[in-house]
């Protein structure tokens, strides 16, 4: 960048916006930042250097922080769903009118270069009232707003944030429109990820029951409130899974768990995982979440019972696993099913146990010479060989196991 440019730069009306200006204001370290500019042009920002990168409005990266600037811009509803929308982001616009369209008041804060807060809908105050409060009635203009109102009642649900009154209404009117039927797959997914990533991610889903949006999003797990309707917190087990762990997919494959549980009103093991199949399909979810959420809704339960099955149960369950030659995968699904096993049975030491005995199974599994048996036999008849070491191998070691209790 030129010296020109950076006095240019310098001179550019712009003002740190959203989640940046919301965080330090709650003392939270963020840091990412976005920044909003009045009174120029798309010409005027890639002159300087910046790089567009919006698909639907003027979005750039600066050139040398790679922070994303905005255009100031208005948002005037003409269709269907979050992208029907027409955008004015002319220079007339002003940063009042930029943050009109913003969804909470929380969100619509923006600080100028000499640190001065411009709050012109009460944003500070809602802050220190622990209120998700939309900023106009222009809320209602996007669905993609139900669930992000919900992620943030889940961010900030330890600080004591509540979704104030008129805000879960218009909530529920957007529920109830239809609206949430245009919402694509990959942006549901999104935020479903990102409230699976906070600290209280049942809250996520409570919100979207109250306000109507759970049994059209998300049937499988409205189901699971249907059928606990004695208890405050149907997703208990998932709240418990979010202090043992802050892996998403293990956090996922729990919430699958249920879904999988309350489908099939299965109380014991569960071999059909179809619910799950179908859930992860309508949300798109990657085959790395998908094969793990239905690894541990098929296998967990027995990892508690090795000692009591036979050996052959254990290495079929082992090679279904492939864990004799992915390590990696194996050790993620011994994770997934500490979480998801502490979380049923409440006893961490118990746990740990069955996982370190399925563990030394499988590292028995991988000391069978299959190569010396290779030289003797061939095909079918090999395969069945391997297997049979595998099974004395394991059963050995149960046997070994027992006698020291």
């Amino acid at each position: 960048m030129s010296d020109k440019q950076k006095i240019q730069l310098s001179e550019l009306n712009r003002y740190l916006v959203g989640g940046a200006v919301r965080d330090r204001l709650l003392n939270i370290d963020r840091s990412d930042k976005d920044w909003v500019v009045v009174g120029t042009t798309e010409a005027t920002m890639q002159s300087l250097g910046f790089r567009p990168i919006g698909k639907n409005f003027p979005v750039f990266l600066h050139p040398e922080t790679h922070e994303e600037y905005a255009l100031a811009r208005t948002e005037r509803k003409t269709g269907k769903g979050y992208k029907g929308f027409d955008v004015d982001a002319s220079p007339t616009v002003s940063l009042e009118q930029d943050l009109f369209r913003r969804d909470l008041t929380i969100n619509a804060m923006a600080l100028d270069t000499e640190d001065n807060l411009i709050d012109p809908f009460g944003g500070e105050q809602d802050l220190e009232n622990g209120l998700l409060r939309h900023v106009s009635e222009h809320f209602s203009e996007d669905p993609l707003r139900v669930l992000r109102v919900a992620r943030f009642a889940a961010r900030y649900h330890s600080r004591g944030f509540i979704v104030e009154d008129s805000t879960l209404e218009l909530m529920r009117e957007l529920s109830d429109s239809g609206e949430l039927n245009y919402l694509v797959p990959e942006r549901v997914l999104q935020e479903v990820l990102s409230a699976l990533s906070e600290d209280h991610p049942a809250v996520f889903f409570t919100v979207l029951r109250v306000c109507n949006a759970l049994a059209n999003l998300f049937p499988e797990i409205n189901k699971i409130y249907d059928l606990r309707p004695d208890t405050d917190k149907p997703l208990l087990e998932l709240e418990l899974a979010a202090h043992l762990t802050q892996d998403v997919r293990i956090r996922f494959s729990v919430l699958t768990y249920l879904i999988n549980k309350f489908a099939t009103t299965s109380l014991g093991e569960q071999k059909d995982t179809s619910a799950i199949r179908k859930f992860c399909r309508r949300l798109k979810t990657s085959t790395s979440y998908r094969t793990l959420a239905e690894q541990v809704a098929t296998y967990s339960d027995r990892v508690m019972t090795v000692r009591e099955r036979p050996a052959s149960d254990t290495v079929e369950m082992l090679l279904a696993l492939n864990g004799i030659r992915d390590e990696k995968s194996f050790e993620e699904f011994l994770e997934a099913c500490s979480v998801q096993l502490s979380v049923l049975h409440q006893d961490s030491g118990v746990v740990r146990q069955a996982i370190e005995l399925l563990r030394e199974c499988r590292n028995s599994m991988r000391k069978v010479d299959a190569k010396s048996l290779a030289k003797n036999y061939k095909g079918d008849k090999l395969r069945d060989q391997v297997r049979h070491a595998y099974i004395r191998s394991v059963s050995t070691l149960l046997e070994e196991d027992s006698a020291t209790e």
